[in-house]
């Protein structure tokens, strides 16, 4: 019993943590816009701009996520936020 009730504690723990990294928009959205851009018909070179700012973003974002700095998680977004708007997203 002592065992289940440790495995459940931990578990609970887990998802706590993860929780808020899996309840981001960014999370999904980084990925998804990169795909779109990808299938995108829009002129290499600008293909190859958004696709560079995006990995820059995910980055910040993923930092942001990794040491709890707002800041950097509204600069990751305003980025893609920026993209997608600009491929009429």
């Amino acid at each position: 019993m002592r065992t289940m009730a440790a495995l459940l504690l931990a578990g609970g723990f887990m998802v706590a943590i993860a929780g808020p990294a899996l309840a981001c928009r960014g999370t999904f959205e980084f990925p998804q816009a990169a795909d779109e851009v990808a299938q995108s018909k829009i002129p290499a070179e600008r293909k190859k701009a958004f696709t560079e700012q995006l990995r820059q973003g995910e980055a910040t974002h993923t930092q942001a996520h990794r040491t709890g700095d707002m800041t950097k998680m509204g600069e990751s977004l305003r980025i893609l936020d920026g993209i997608l708007k600009q491929i009429g997203k």
